[in-house]
């Protein structure tokens, strides 16, 4: 008997429990037949825009009519073009010596990660002027990261111009540490871009646009004009250059708009043989901004079903709340509403600002590497049983060559910012204090579908088994039923630098009066010592005690750090009488 027949016949109790009474055979496959359809995607451009280009100060915004090209409205795309990018080398100095550029310093322009995201202040969808839903460039981001597995992370990189060609060309196509500089040579009088332009397609992740049942339906909303409200950023704030001056020369920094050396125009421009731009009046581009969205034709008979009965959907809504200059213990009044299905809070160096670090949620400055200080240090003594077998400060202590964690602080090589954090309901725990990894780990294996790992910092609170389905609940909380919600955390507190308390003036001299006379006005610690050989002090040294001002001089190394708060909610909208709304407000 062949050994498949046996198997097959060793049929027994077990079996029945598995087997017995089949409702379905792992042979045959069934199939539903469906409504006919057809997609089609469409342009839709920007309302009364002359600029389409990015601003050097403040932000923009354009606005985009949603007409009724088809019968539904599926997923839709923000599209916006980035220039050639020419990074030359700095130009021959004016005089003999340069008093402030070298010759030959090298910009190296680069982009900002996520810069399709990081470009993006707000976006909104607008029915009849009112605001549906409103979300940030960085929720969009921190919704990827969440949701989009490894291979969907990796094609919206792609999208969105996360790629090592424009963050770090140097190492990008092969190159090792070799940023391509565009030089004119009498071989090469028009030099290649050394970042090339490309199209950035954004998701826009609003619930019609994730799953298909959810798709709009335009056919049942005559009376509902549709706008996308998309307001960007400034240029200033999505690259940076090497500073090119001698001190400090080449550490990161931002442009600065006009600025000789630090301005856009430097890089929109092949150079000339001096090192100039070619077209130094050159300062904008056109980032051609327009909508790619898909619609959806229906078949009549499908038409007017749709168009006749009533229809609700589950809606994703996204609030948030922002404090600068944070450190230690904290209490954010957040805004919750309706029904709840995660919180995530963010936390941001203030300093990252300083070098457009916008994707950088941890305390190193690197989010890949902890800090070091290496090369060779002030030997400092280092004893063994008591004995210090080089001597201090002697130049052969092997304490000289010590990288890690000598010189940092606590607060400085700790990658996480957080340290620990609850949510309070009207004055009540909703779970006891839990520390960061709570948030950043448990929290983010069980209900992050996505690769957030990549994007350390990302602390989450979970109310929903999956918050990252919009079809079907599967728990929340509702806020509504709460006057005041609270998200309670402790952050690290940065190094402080202060000048000692003992050159700080003194406020007040406090001292037993019981056989001493008050000291007068102007009496001041320097009342203890003896005025005179053989006079006594005014103040018996053993009484004094000596009160200083809060210092107001302190010197935190990077001001604390930035908080941000998101709160996801459920709502629904109602289309009926060919107008659109949602179900309840705050």
């Amino acid at each position: 008997m062949p050994g498949g027949l046996m198997q097959l016949t060793a049929f027994g109790a077990q079996n029945v429990l598995i087997n017995g009474n089949p409702s379905m055979s792992y042979f045959t496959k069934l199939y539903k037949r469906t409504t006919n359809f057809a997609m089609e995607h469409f342009r839709l451009d920007p309302r009364n825009v002359t600029d389409t280009g990015l601003p050097q100060a403040g932000t923009r915004t354009f606005r985009f009519k949603v007409p009724n090209y088809a019968d539904l409205l599926h997923d839709c795309y923000l599209c916006l073009t980035l220039p050639d990018i020419w990074s030359p080398l700095t130009q021959p100095p004016a005089s003999t010596p340069a008093a402030t550029v070298p010759f030959g310093a090298p910009y190296e322009f680069t982009w900002n990660k996520n810069i399709g995201f990081n470009m993006i202040q707000e976006v909104a969808i607008n029915f009849n002027g009112t605001t549906m839903v409103t979300m940030t460039g960085e929720w969009l981001k921190i919704l990827s990261y969440m949701q989009d597995d490894v291979s969907k992370r990796a094609v919206i990189d792609q999208m969105v111009g996360n790629t090592p060609d424009m963050y770090d060309p140097g190492n990008a196509a092969g190159r090792t540490n070799q940023y391509p500089h565009a030089i004119n040579t009498p071989a090469n009088p028009t030099p290649a871009p050394s970042i090339r332009g490309r199209q950035l397609q954004i998701p826009l992740p609003f619930w019609f646009c994730k799953e298909i049942g959810q798709a709009l339906p335009l056919i049942s909303m005559r009376l509902t004009e549709i706008e996308f409200v998309v307001t960007l950023t400034n240029m200033y704030n999505l690259f940076t250059i090497n500073n090119v001056t001698l001190a400090p020369y080449k550490t990161r920094i931002l442009g600065i708009p006009g600025d000789t050396n630090k301005g856009i125009q430097n890089f929109l421009s092949y150079p000339d043989r001096s090192g100039n731009p070619i077209n130094s009046a050159l300062t904008n581009w056109n980032m051609d901004p327009y909508i790619e969205a898909n619609y959806i034709f229906l078949t009549d008979t499908e038409r007017a079903y749709v168009a006749a009965n009533e229809r609700t959907f589950l809606v994703n809504q996204v609030r948030y709340v922002r404090n600068e200059k944070q450190y230690g213990l904290n209490s954010a009044l957040i805004p919750m509403y309706n029904l709840c299905t995660r919180v995530v809070a963010l936390f941001q160096r203030v300093d990252r600002a300083l070098i457009n670090d916008w994707d950088n949620y941890t305390n190193w400055t690197d989010t890949r590497y902890a800090p070091v200080i290496s090369g060779r240090k002030t030997p400092f003594s280092l004893k063994v049983g008591g004995t210090d077998p080089y001597g201090a400060n002697n130049i052969y202590s092997p304490t000289q060559f010590l990288t890690s964690g000598y010189g940092f602080s606590n607060a400085m090589n700790q990658q996480d910012i957080m340290v620990e954090g609850n949510l309070v309901f009207d004055g009540k725990d909703r779970f006891p204090t839990k520390n960061v990894n709570f948030f950043r780990e448990i929290q983010n294996y069980k209900f992050s579908k996505g690769d957030s790992e990549q994007m350390p910092g990302i602390y989450l609170y979970s109310f929903a088994l999956d918050p990252n389905t919009v079809t079907q609940p599967s728990g929340t909380v509702n806020a509504s039923m709460f006057n005041k919600t609270y998200f309670n955390y402790t952050l690290l507190v940065p190094p402080v630098q202060a000048t000692s308390l003992t050159t700080q003036a003194s406020l007040a001299v406090l001292k037993e009066t019981v056989f001493n006379s008050n000291p007068g006005p102007g009496v001041n610690v320097l009342s203890t010592i003896s005025p005179a050989p053989g006079v006594a002090p005014l103040v018996n040294p053993a009484d004094v005690v000596v009160l200083y001002s809060t210092p107001t001089n302190l010197d935190l190394q990077y001001q604390g750090y930035n908080s941000t708060v998101y709160i996801e909610s459920y709502n629904f909208l109602k289309v009926t009488n060919g107008q659109a709304n949602v179900v309840f407000t705050t």
